[in-house]
Order: C-alpha cells, then sequence, then structure tokens
C-alpha cells in the first residue's frame, strides 16, 4: 500500500499529469531527492513511468486504478495537491 507521500505524488500527477520531479518537490515542498526516490519506488511498482524526458513523471493506467481504490479507501475524498 502507499504511503501518504506517495498518495500525494500519485494525485498530483492525477491532476496535473506528467510533472518534473523538481515540480512534484516543491508543491509537496520536500527535498527533489526524496520524491524521486518515492518516485523509483512508485515506478518499480507500475504506478508511475518515466518520460522520455529524464525527471518527468506520468501516472500508467495501473498507478490510476490504484489511486482510485485509495480514494475509495478515503471515503472517495479528493487529496489535496
Amino acid at each position: 500500500m502507499a504511503t501518504d507521500p506517495e498518495r500525494e505524488i500519485l494525485a498530483l500527477l492525477a491532476e496535473h499529469g506528467a510533472t518534473p520531479v523538481v515540480e512534484l518537490a516543491d508543491r509537496l515542498n520536500r527535498h527533489p531527492v526524496t520524491v524521486d526516490r518515492q518516485c523509483y519506488d512508485l515506478e518499480n511498482e507500475g504506478h508511475i513511468t518515466m518520460t522520455a524526458t529524464s525527471g518527468v513523471y506520468a501516472l500508467t493506467e495501473q498507478g490510476q486504478r490504484h489511486f482510485d481504490r485509495l480514494n475509495g479507501e478515503r471515503g472517495g475524498r479528493k487529496l489535496a495537491p
């Protein structure tokens, strides 16, 4: 199951589409290395993928389904970006 920071990353990608890791880190008020590591874990799980441009991540179909399931577990509440 995704941790809260990972849920936040999924929420941002679901809302904004492909996003550079530096922008994700800025929006989450976290260090880019920390966010990159969390993205690496999400990528290994098949929930996100790095686009052709290095450091830009996008949600996969599997990731969207996972995100939708996570939101269902939270009573359908949308996660804050």
